[in-house]
């Protein structure tokens, strides 16, 4: 009988699939397997700082996997991700609104919208200097799976959220 620490060895000469996708898929399972063993244990109210630093780092080691970052490529990455994530949680929220479009008026819902439209600007300016600045240090076609990896990590993470919320 095999166990999991065997089934995870690489396998013999003998395998069908070349290492490298095999080692590939091997990430894969690991990273679904910690972001299911974080997420199912997630914690109270009283503990969701630390709930957000764990997602943090599950969305790291997420995505890091799925652009196979190298060590180098990480730790040039990573702050220059950080700061565009600040930046453009900044940008959202100078342009965030709470209002309730039933009871304003038109030259507000006006505003709103151009508001809107300037902030979505903002935005796509800010991904081009990003984009910019990245591709020094990280191949383009890494930069192009980014968006890709984040919204698969998201999708997986309400996944789990709206499994753990079913169970309760």
């Amino acid at each position: 009988m095999k166990t999991f620490r065997n089934w995870m060895k690489k396998p013999s000469k003998n395998y069908s699939k070349p290492a490298n996708e095999y080692n590939k898929m091997r990430n894969l399972i690991i990273a679904l397997v910690l972001v299911g063993a974080c997420l199912h244990a997630l914690p109270s109210q009283a503990q969701q700082q630390d709930r957000g630093e764990r997602i943090r780092a599950l969305r790291v080691a997420y995505i890091t996997d799925k652009l196979q970052l190298t060590p180098e490529e990480s730790e040039k990455f990573w702050p220059v991700y950080n700061q565009y994530e600040s930046e453009q949680k900044r940008i959202r929220q100078k342009y965030k609104a709470d209002l309730d479009l039933s009871i304003m008026k038109d030259e507000d819902v006006e505003r709103s919208i151009t508001d809107r439209f300037e902030m979505e600007e903002q935005l796509i300016k800010l991904k081009r200097d990003y984009f910019q600045r990245m591709k020094s240090f990280i191949a383009v076609r890494k930069i192009a799976q980014l968006q890709r990896s984040e919204q698969e990590f998201n999708r997986e993470l309400l996944k789990r959220i709206q499994e753990a919320r079913l169970k309760k």
